[in-house]
């Protein structure tokens, strides 16, 4: 509880300066909608010739403003997982390294703690980081979503498929975790690789519907299992996509315990 408490102090400022940066992304998008909301079907028609090979990397919708296509294209499809994501990569690759380049690791690692317990202190402080900024902007949008008006979009809608992008941006933050836990290789590569991995999924992932040959391929990217409309039209969460996601982080964090008890302290 010491590791975990002590990480959580020296990270509470950037977590409520991303939870205010966030949300006030999320409040901008809400509050201009209704400016433009009785000339969406005319301008919807402006936007038809875009090609469907661009239009896939923004929305998953064949609409752009539409309520539904709106909140998609502007918001849940690309932005708001692409910030998560980034900040789960920051967390990741930081919660050791930090550590690591202070030379405060063999203090830590010279207290009666194991070194599973420590990096298990760390997941916990980060994830619950990630959670922290990630409910606040969960329901601060489902919120806006009532007192704006989008209809055929439910308010749960909006707060699950932000609990999906935190899902989505935890397994690239575990990812960078683990090549961090690894070593000096790892430990400059984490932020690196994940991002690329991450942009990589979600391009991919768009424009599996134009290039046939990556419908298969794509399978094994999350961003893939990623469906925003979906979920705000319905008003459900993808259970077994989520449920997916998690366990892949799972993984990646029992990797991480796995080597870094077998390395050497640098």
């Amino acid at each position: 509880m010491g590791i975990f408490t002590t990480e959580l102090k020296a990270r509470k400022w950037s977590a409520v300066r991303w939870t205010i940066g966030i949300g006030a992304f999320i409040a901008l998008i809400f509050a201009i909608y209704p400016s433009f909301r009785d000339s969406s079907a005319q301008l919807d028609k402006s936007l038809q010739n875009i090609p469907d090979a661009a239009c896939n990397l923004f929305t998953d919708t064949s609409d752009f403003l539409s309520p539904v296509g709106y909140l998609s294209s502007q918001c849940y499809y690309l932005l708001v997982p692409l910030l998560f994501s980034f900040l789960a990569i920051g967390l990741g690759s930081s919660l050791l390294a930090r550590e690591e380049q202070n030379k405060t690791l063999e203090l830590l690692l010279a207290r009666p703690v194991s070194r599973t317990r420590l990096l298990l202190s760390k997941a916990a402080a980060g994830t619950s980081i990630l959670l922290i900024v990630g409910l606040v902007t969960a329901v601060l949008g489902a919120i806006l979503c009532n007192l704006v008006g989008f209809p055929g979009v439910k308010a749960l809608g909006v707060f699950y498929v932000t609990i999906m992008c935190l899902d989505f941006a935890l397994l690239f933050g575990a990812l960078s975790f683990t090549l961090t836990a690894m070593g000096r290789f790892g430990r400059g590569a984490a932020i690196g690789i994940s991002t690329l991995l991450a942009l990589a999924s979600y391009i991919f992932s768009s424009l599996d519907k134009t290039v046939h040959w990556l419908l298969w391929p794509v399978r094994v990217l999350p961003f893939h299992y990623y469906h925003p409309a979906d979920m705000l039209r319905s008003g459900t969460l993808s259970g077994y996509e989520a449920a997916g996601m998690l366990a892949v982080s799972v993984v990646l964090l029992l990797l991480a315990i796995a080597v870094f008890r077998r390395r050497d302290i640098e």
